[in-house]
């Protein structure tokens, strides 16, 4: 499983209305259970705030990639938005986030599968063109061709 596997245009977001952590997660879980990836977005939505209490997923450069181990999600998915306006993370740089991956995965991907995907987006994101580019692109489409390495498969 790579994020191309998982990352559909419409689960791409610009211009997230939310203005807290909570609120930014929220509505993005609303995105996959309208797409009927979660059996129970209360169970997911509470999974991915716990792990956010144990340890931030605010990687830093305005970034987030947050995710909770939860049996309440039937497809693995990402939801990829940016927000309207800079929200408080608690980032490890300290900074607030402005761009936010939530990741919901199976439980039949969560052994090898949660952990290939962050590496992979967390990799992908040390790079300052691709995260220049996913700062920039108004497009859907090209979020994915970035994540993809330039190569869409819609």
């Amino acid at each position: 499983m790579e994020v191309k596997d998982i990352l559909t245009k419409e689960l791409v977001v610009f211009d997230l209305e939310a203005t807290t952590k909570e609120a930014a997660i929220e509505e993005m879980a609303e995105m996959l259970d309208e797409r009927d990836i979660l059996a129970d977005k209360a169970t997911y939505v509470r999974a991915v705030l716990d792990r956010e209490a144990h340890s931030t997923t605010g990687i830093g450069n305005n970034i987030a990639i947050p995710h909770g181990k939860s049996e309440s999600v039937t497809k693995s998915a990402i939801v990829f938005a940016r927000t309207k306006e800079m929200i408080e993370w608690e980032s490890l740089d300290d900074e607030p986030v402005n761009m936010i991956f939530l990741l919901a995965i199976t439980d039949s991907d969560k052994t090898d599968g949660h952990l290939k995907i962050l590496a992979e987006i967390a990799t992908k994101l040390m790079d300052d063109d691709i995260v220049e580019n996913l700062k920039n692109t108004r497009d859907e489409e090209e979020v994915i061709r970035i994540l993809n390495g330039g190569v869409v498969e819609i």
